[in-house]
């Protein structure tokens, strides 16, 4: 008895110890593609950022549709090596899966372009806690009091490092509610796209990529100053290298949110965003020889700290050893790992 007990225990230790092995590979992936967001996206901004005010090559919806042409083409040719197995969508879901990012990107400008920065900025900010709202009704998410805090710190942080006059019109609030509106639609329902579809992020990014691009096209014209410098903009190959690799990060940055969305929650694709934000700070002390100002610095710190919060809420949390009894009458039974209830 005592043997087949020992047997049976230390059979379920094992099956516990695979689930927790997988569990942590998991989490190395997620944080992998993090990573790469974070490098892809914030690379991108560094050389626009050159772009614009350097070279004054001054088209980002044509440079995002290049981005977006990139990254199609590279996933076709994924799925031709079989990389990559190909999915179908709906053809009215990928058109709202399209639409809604199209419509975060193009709102987001425009709240730009008709707010002040610091305004812009509060609208950036209004995602997180309009997000847990949606994610709260329709994804039947939860938020302990510690990761709500977690929240409002990482907040408060953005909001001293990058809000400073703070002036709107009823056209900029319109398209800053707008733009919050679109991107919190557009990214719970690529959540629940991935979980009901049984799809990955990288397999949604294939199936929406080429109509974003066709779609943005449209916008070129609209969006841009002078869409027609495109033509007689004097293109000499540093720029043209620069457009390159723009489009390689691109290729990145547009593949991994849907992967990171899929993998964690909408909630945590906006706290990556917001470290992207500091980031981005941080490299136009670096790069641009942006001056120095304290209240940004300290803001910038305060939410890093939020974020180190944060991240740490989020790892898993070692479970009490069960006693031997409670081991043979769970043997049999799903791993408590795999097993716990869902908690954002």
């Amino acid at each position: 008895f005592f043997s087949l007990t020992g047997f049976q225990s230390s059979g379920g230790m094992e099956r516990q110890m695979q689930a927790f092995s997988a569990h942590i590979m998991s989490n190395l992936k997620t944080v992998l593609i993090i990573t790469l967001n974070i490098a892809g996206t914030v690379g991108i901004v560094v050389i626009m950022k050159q772009l614009f005010h350097t070279y004054e090559f001054r088209y980002p919806v044509f440079l995002v549709v290049l981005h977006q042409l990139t990254t199609a083409f590279t996933l076709w040719l994924m799925t031709t090596q079989g990389m990559l197995e190909p999915k179908t969508l709906d053809k009215r879901l990928v058109l709202q899966l399209a639409i809604g990012d199209i419509g975060s990107i193009v709102f987001s400008n425009w709240s730009l372009l008709y707010n002040s920065v610091g305004m812009y900025q509060i609208f950036k900010l209004l995602n997180i806690p309009f997000m847990c709202v949606v994610e709260t009704v329709w994804l039947h998410s939860t938020f302990s009091t510690a990761i709500k805090l977690s929240l409002a710190v990482i907040l408060g942080g953005i909001a001293m490092a990058t809000v400073t006059d703070v002036e709107y019109n009823p056209v900029g609030l319109s398209h800053g509610l707008t733009a919050v509106v679109t991107t919190t639609l557009y990214q719970v329902l690529v959540k629940r796209t991935t979980g009901d579809k049984g799809i990955s992020g990288l397999q949604l990014t294939y199936c929406t990529a080429l109509p974003k691009a066709c779609i943005l096209a449209i916008f070129v014209p609209v969006m841009e100053n002078d869409p027609g410098g495109l033509l007689t903009y004097q293109y000499t190959p540093l720029i043209v290298c620069m457009i390159a690799m723009t489009c390689i990060l691109g290729i990145v940055a547009a593949t991994t949110p849907a992967m990171i969305i899929q993998s964690t929650t909408p909630v945590t694709f906006q706290v990556v965003g917001h470290a992207k934000t500091c980031l981005v700070f941080l490299s136009g002390f670096i790069f641009f020889h942006a001056p120095v100002i304290m209240k940004n610095v300290f803001g910038v710190l305060i939410a890093l700290v939020g974020m180190i919060w944060y991240s740490y809420l989020k790892m898993p949390q070692s479970k009490p050893e069960k006693s031997e009894e409670q081991n043979v009458s769970t043997c049999d039974a799903e791993s408590p790992l795999s097993a716990a209830p869902k908690t954002v």
